[in-house]
């Protein structure tokens, strides 16, 4: 089960089975260290209480619309207040996770383990992270509280996850040691996936000014890709349907490697001033395997077995210092630099005589250098705060990314108000800039970052120890977006045309009465979300002739409006029920419609509300045991996560599901 960490979730004594609300911790909001509701910018933070992935624990958030591929496991990325999972950053532990080969990264390669914690940032952070924050950001923190735990859990389908955690602190020295394995066979045709990850960290305090501390992490997966394989040679073969694959692409496998490893120190020559550095290393390698039939130079003579392979590595390094003047100004500053590059591989070969049909290679590198500067003013009720942030790349340039907000303590410890607004921006992916032309597609290599600007009002309210409100109000724009089009040849290219304003709303509420007793979240989310978008309305292959036209319209993939909430009942000493709800409104898509060429029209098509609900009964036995046993789905709900093509099906939901588990904690 996961929990908002501001709101603690249910406990039946106080005894180790206590579960306790976190005090103030550093956010990602800022660099400085600041209390939540002195942040400028929206924060939600959320815990892990179980071995589970990023994913699944962002489908808490009110925030975030995740778009799952299947199972636990499977892929998985994140919308954030209506703005897509390339424009949001993902933090592990404080080390940037987007690759530029396209932008994201897959959620579920960042296993959680219980007590770790994700702070979401509804706010464009460019002005202190670079690019990719025109959405937000999300940072993962590891736990590092002394103790044990170990889960075990299984599905009616055969699935299952375990793992372990340990951590404890020797005087000066501190470590940290976890690992999961998770499995299950999917619920479509060649669903089924595997991964597992270890992760440790080792950290001394030589001194009462010196911190050191080394990270590792490594996971692997590997998981059938939903789609047609067809196989000419094999006459038995069935194509499986559209709707029980995600026939995106020919891919029919993938094996993905994630490799991360850090070293951080921090110093503090004076009481009030620290200076930190952080250099790190992430490798991620991609692996896809396909077939399918061959039509040159004769058609249907052969089937071609094709693999993939992606390698993206960054080497970076990033340096802070601090500093407190006459107690109520603090002044940070900072540079960072990173290498990234990027090599991909095309092999195909005929499944029949071996004969090499397809041998390409491709290579792409970026070194990004970016240089910060941040102050904050605790003046009595107001904390004002500002930053500006200069990034340079051969690449794309040079971008000037400013930041400025206010927090009001309006009424001590029940109601503050804070406004924030800030410009950010995304580099453009490796993919969009240099994919290798053939007959079909090709990158532009004269891209220009994509260009975003937000603003956030917001306000806290606490009428009772018990009880807490939030409001939030938002706009976003983002220009330069990149899409992919074709020209009158079919030839597709991407190209710097698109524009998304989403006006925002958020409303929450969360309580814990009794102790515990009776506790839950309830929150709403609003996005009035438009897309101007240049399409093609005419093309002639024979002449070459095309015409075009701007168009405002909903955004595609964005709900308008969704609701998430849970509640936790202490029914009895040790005893628990919980329920997890999540509603989410219409959504649409837009595809060209070929039928009247060369004049080309919009169809339109539109995914059904859906409701997902969740439930769990759990009960502590002996203070360190507690069993578990709930269903997923109880309303086997299968509206899809998301569009397949116009006149296909679309992505399935994953259906009802029944689970037990037991976990350790000591």
């Amino acid at each position: 089960m996961i929990k908002l960490v501001l709101i603690s979730m249910l406990f039946s004594q106080v005894t180790l089975d206590t579960v306790f609300e976190l005090p103030p911790v550093v956010i990602t909001a800022t660099r400085l260290s600041l209390p939540a509701e002195k942040s400028p910018w929206p924060v939600e933070v959320l815990e892990s209480e179980e071995v589970t992935d990023l994913a699944d624990v962002l489908g808490r958030s009110v925030a975030s619309d995740v778009r799952s591929y299947g199972y636990e496991g499977h892929m998985a990325f994140s919308f954030l207040g209506g703005v897509a999972a390339s424009r949001v950053l993902v933090l592990s532990n404080g080390i940037p996770m987007n690759t530029r080969r396209d932008g994201v990264i897959d959620l579920s390669l960042i296993p959680m383990m219980p007590g770790d914690r994700v702070e979401v940032v509804k706010g464009p952070l460019s002005a202190l992270y670079g690019s990719s924050a025109i959405g937000g950001v999300l940072n993962v923190i590891p736990s590092k509280k002394d103790g044990l735990s170990a889960t075990f859990g299984a599905t009616d389908q055969m699935g299952m996850n375990v793992g372990a955690r340990a951590a404890r602190s020797f005087g000066i020295f501190g470590a940290r040691a976890s690992g999961s394995y998770l499995t299950n066979p999917g619920f479509r045709h060649n669903d089924d996936v595997s991964r597992y990850n270890g992760n440790a960290a080792l950290w001394v305090d030589p001194i009462e000014a010196l911190h050191l501390e080394v990270d590792a992490g490594y996971t692997s997966r590997e998981l059938g890709v939903p789609g047609p394989a067809p196989d000419a040679s094999d006459t038995a073969f069935v194509m499986p349907t559209f709707g029980d694959s995600l026939v995106t692409s020919l891919y029919d496998n993938q094996v993905d490697n994630l490799l991360t490893a850090s070293l951080k120190t921090s110093f503090s020559p004076l009481q009030n001033l620290t200076t930190s550095l952080a250099l790190y290393a992430v490798q991620q390698d991609f692996t896809y395997n396909c077939k399918y039939q061959g039509f040159n130079p004769d058609f249907m003579t052969y089937t071609a077995l094709a693999t993939n392979n992606y390698s993206d590595t960054r080497l970076g390094g990033d340096l802070q210092i601090t500093g407190t003047i006459a107690e109520f100004l603090t002044l940070a500053g900072g540079a960072s630099i990173v290498q990234e590059t990027f090599e991909g591989a095309q092999v195909a070969a005929d499944s029949a005589t071996d004969v090499t049909l397809k041998d390409t290679t491709w290579e792409a590198s970026d070194m990004q250098i970016g240089a910060w500067v941040e102050a904050l003013v605790e003046a009595g009720i107001f904390t004002p705060s500002a930053a500006v942030r200069l990034d340079n790349s051969a690449q794309y340039g040079t971008f000037i990314s400013p930041e400025a907000g206010l927090s009001v303590e309006v009424v001590p410890r029940m109601l503050y108000v804070s406004a924030a607004y800030g410009q950010a921006f995304r580099a453009p992916s490796f993919n969009d800039l240099y994919w290798p032309a053939d007959f079909f597609s090709g990158g532009d290599s004269t891209l220009v970052a994509e260009k975003g600007q937000s603003a956030a009002l917001s306000v806290g309210v606490r009428p009772l120890d018990f009880l807490k409100f939030s409001l939030v109000g938002s706009w976003k724009d983002i220009k330069d977006m990149i899409s992919w089009s074709s020209d009158s040849a079919g030839f597709w290219r991407p190209s710097n045309v698109d524009q998304v304003s989403v006006l925002g709303a958020e409303f929450s509420t969360n309580w814990r009465i009794a102790d515990g007793l009776f506790s839950g979240s309830l929150g709403v989310a609003y996005n009035d979300a438009a897309e101007t978008r240049t399409i093609v309305t005419y093309s002639d292959w024979m002449t070459g002739q095309t015409r075009t036209a701007e168009v405002t319209r909903q955004a595609a993939f964005i709900p308008s409006l969704s609701i998430k909430g849970n509640i936790a009942v202490r029914a009895w000493k040790g005893g628990k029920i919980a329920a997890n709800l999540a509603w989410t409104g219409e959504r649409v898509n837009y595809y060209a419609d070929w039928s009247t060429a060369p004049d080309i029209g919009v169809l339109e098509k539109t995914i059904d509300p859906s409701l997902k609900l969740d439930a769990s009964l759990s009960q502590k036995l002996f203070s360190i045991l507690t069993i578990e046993a709930g269903v997923r789905n109880i309303l086997n709900d299968q509206t899809p996560a998301h569009f397949g093509g116009y006149s296909t099906f679309d992505y399935p939901t994953a259906p009802r599901r029944f689970y037990g588990g037991l976990s350790v904690t000591y």
